[in-house]
């Protein structure tokens, strides 16, 4: 009965990270979209990353781990981590600063449809029929979602590079999608010979360097070269203290949400706390009413339902016949 007891007491633990983490990644999140009003997405991936690795290394000097995050085997795999993972990091910038936070949110939900078909072909991953049907269903759920944007009438309004914003915010959300699960197949790659510790280390690491590195490009780009409108918005701006604060916070609440989900697969089987990833469509929800003043339509909830039903499907199944789905393994 005590061993029973501290199993379940674990169990919870490892939710209430999972629950954290979500609330952590919304609010980085929230906070990046009133970052995007002002800022380019390069300074505000560099703060976003920069900060976070601030709270990481601290979190693995305290657990001993600084040493090892510092070794890796596979230089150049952290190289093309970074180089997916920045690429993701700056389109849901970018979409979170074009659609409502709900809808981007929903949309990023398509992330682990997009892992499945990509651990098929690249990891050579066996996918049975009933994952692949919930994929089909996600998949569905998720051109209900786009069709809000991408459809007629959405057009109406403020037009970017010859686009209804919400048109191209709905597009690069998608793109923002297939550059996580890009990232994640390649996190999982990585685990095979490097730590936990190294893959988030160096993955902070990178990703700061190459938001600093847009940003100042940006402050020499020619006025005269190709990209010279879209380059004048990444020069660096210096933030007041009160937007520091912002930038920063990004930066903060993102570390601590990784260092939560981290920590929640520590204390629970995936299974058990996959499921409330979804969470963070409810946190988004909540903040796009009250603070940004947006309601998702009945068409991104119902799209979003197709896709978090697909989702809680494959992890009920799985769990059922004793396994774990593979893209929900790792805590990075």
């Amino acid at each position: 009965m005590v061993v029973l007891s501290a199993l379940r007491f674990k169990m919870l633990r490892g939710i209430l990270f999972k629950v954290a983490a979500t609330m952590c990644f919304t609010l980085m999140a929230a906070l990046v979209k009133y970052a995007s009003r002002s800022f380019g997405m390069g300074e505000m991936v560099f703060f976003r990353s920069f900060f976070a690795l601030g709270v990481i290394v601290i979190w693995l000097g305290a657990v001993g781990q600084l040493r090892q995050g510092l070794v890796t085997q596979r230089p150049w795999g952290h190289l093309a981590r970074g180089l997916i993972g920045s690429c993701g990091m700056i389109t849901t910038f970018m979409a979170l600063s074009l659609l409502p936070l709900a809808d981007a949110t929903a949309i990023s939900y398509a992330t682990p449809l997009i892992t499945v078909v990509l651990a098929a072909v690249f990891l050579e991953e066996k996918v049975k029929i009933y994952r692949w049907s919930a994929v089909v269903v996600g998949f569905i759920g998720v051109l209900i979602m786009l069709q809000e944007h991408l459809g007629e009438g959405i057009g109406v309004g403020p037009q970017l590079f010859g686009m209804a914003r919400g048109t191209l915010g709905a597009i690069i959300a998608l793109v923002s999608a297939f550059c996580a699960a890009l990232a994640m197949t390649q996190t999982r790659r990585l685990t095979k010979t490097e730590s936990t510790g190294s893959i988030v280390f160096y993955f902070q690491s990178l990703t700061s360097a190459i938001g600093l590195g847009v940003a100042l490009l940006a402050g020499v780009w020619p006025s005269s070269a190709p990209g010279a409108a879209m380059m004048a918005s990444e020069v660096w701006i210096w933030p007041s203290f009160t937007a520091f604060l912002v930038l920063a916070g990004s930066g903060v609440f993102g570390g601590l949400g990784q260092i939560f989900m981290t920590e929640s697969f520590r204390h629970a089987d995936a299974s058990i706390i996959a499921p409330f990833d979804y969470l963070t469509m409810i946190w988004a929800v909540f903040i796009s009413y009250s603070v940004f003043g947006d309601v998702p339509s009945f068409w991104i909830l119902a799209g979003a339902a197709l896709v978090m039903g697909s989702g809680l499907f494959v992890i009920l199944r799985e769990q059922y016949l004793g396994r774990e789905p593979s893209h929900m393994r790792e805590g990075l």
